[in-house]
């Protein structure tokens, strides 16, 4: 995932970005995603865990998730993002976030929003949350069919006005597919127009609900268009509005070689990208699922390396970084792509292609890159190149 205005320039994100570098110069983790349940009230059809009404049978105790929290501040994490499935179904929902926030841990809340109040809202902002970040596909009944659950986009958008009524700032994410791509223009324009601060477009991943849909996926030439849209947002001075993208880190890259042919100075995410490449895997970032499963991305529920319980923080983050310290290969590797350290490819992607559980190979290469060979393979002319990662001298000739 990647802040684009934050990460280039200045945006909604930057506070959280600054403090995510801090921890990880400090060895800490940067970041944590707390699946705290797996139950959920609706069915996206495209979920990548087929999150339903169902919880873990060894789904966390309340005395292991306070215990969690409680390490969570010594091991000095900044923020954590409490999900699900959908997290206020947790029976301990309450107790959890005013424990995080008393531990002085940042919390952030990704919801469906059917759970939203005046009241809940106003509960939510006295307990330090700053950011709401719930789903939204498309006009109201592609929305409700999408979930499965009638009136829930009429729900969303109440929640959202009551969010915004006591301060608290609203992301709208969406998994762009061939589905909800034809309305992602409109939907950035309705999430502006509800004084929302940012939209997080993932790339399809299938797993769960959407396992073997990868003809779901829309098409480079469809990124690249979106790319060039997000590239004029950006480059204008006066829109201070946030994207965020997930899943697709080569976007990154295409990103910001249009943003150097604008004449614009982006040393300030060359120097990010050096610290945090454009897919956060093994680099401080983890996830944790509700009993407790220690994953690199929350995309691939079965990719764990123990669990946070028994192991801590720190260990956690140790093992991860074994993953940053690996060497992509294929079209992802060095030799192959100069923007392999700043981009890295999908991880998780490329586990899932290989096998998954247990056999998936997390470094092969992420053929979903949008970048062609000639843009990847530079003679070291380009100006990302230079001090990020070194171009093979004979890639230039070779493409």
């Amino acid at each position: 995932m990647a802040h684009v205005r934050s990460l280039f320039f200045t945006g909604a994100a930057s506070e959280s970005e600054s403090k995510a570098q801090e921890a990880k110069r400090l060895g800490r983790p940067s970041s944590l995603i707390w699946n705290i349940t797996n139950r959920c009230n609706l069915l996206c059809n495209h979920c990548y865990m087929s999150a339903d009404g169902r919880t873990k049978p060894d789904q966390l105790s309340a005395e292991q998730a306070f215990q969690m929290i409680d390490n969570m501040h010594e091991a000095g994490i900044p923020v954590v993002f409490l999900s699900g499935g959908e997290p206020m179904m947790h029976p301990n929902f309450w107790d959890i976030l005013e424990r995080v926030n008393a531990a002085g841990v940042r919390p952030t809340i990704s919801t469906n929003c059917t759970f939203i109040t005046p009241e809940s809202a106003q509960r939510l902002a006295d307990n330090g949350v700053r950011f709401i970040a719930t789903s939204l596909y498309g006009p109201r009944d592609f929305h409700d069919n999408m979930v499965e659950v009638p009136g829930t986009y009429d729900k969303i958008i109440a929640a959202i006005k009551e969010l915004r009524k006591v301060g608290v700032k609203v992301v709208i994410k969406a998994a762009l597919s061939k589905d909800t791509y034809p309305f992602i223009y409109d939907l950035i324009a309705q999430a502006k127009e509800m004084d929302c601060s940012m939209v997080y477009i993932c790339d399809l991943i299938t797993s769960g609900r959407s396992e073997g849909e990868e003809g779901l996926r829309i098409s480079n030439e469809q990124w690249r268009e979106f790319c060039d849209f997000i590239i004029d947002e950006v480059a204008d001075p006066e829109n201070n509005f946030e994207y965020d993208i997930g899943a697709i880190p080569s976007v990154i890259p295409y990103i910001a070689r249009g943003l150097t042919q604008r004449g614009l100075d982006i040393s300030k995410g060359l120097d990010r990208l050096k610290i945090f490449s454009a897919c956060p895997v093994g680099q401080g970032h983890m996830t944790v699922n509700s009993e407790g499963g220690i994953m690199p991305c929350q995309f691939a529920q079965d990719w764990t390396f123990g669990n946070i319980y028994e192991i801590g923080f720190a260990e956690a983050t140790r093992r991860l970084a074994e993953i940053d310290a690996a060497v992509p290969q294929g079209m992802c590797a060095p030799e192959n792509c100069s923007y392999s350290r700043i981009c890295r490819g999908c991880r998780v992607k490329a586990w899932q292609r290989t096998g998954a559980a247990p056999d998936g190979d997390a470094f092969a290469e992420d053929i979903s890159c949008i970048l062609d060979a000639r843009e990847r393979c530079t003679d070291g002319a380009d100006p990302l190149n230079e001090g990020t990662v070194s171009a093979a001298k004979s890639c230039h000739a070779q493409c």
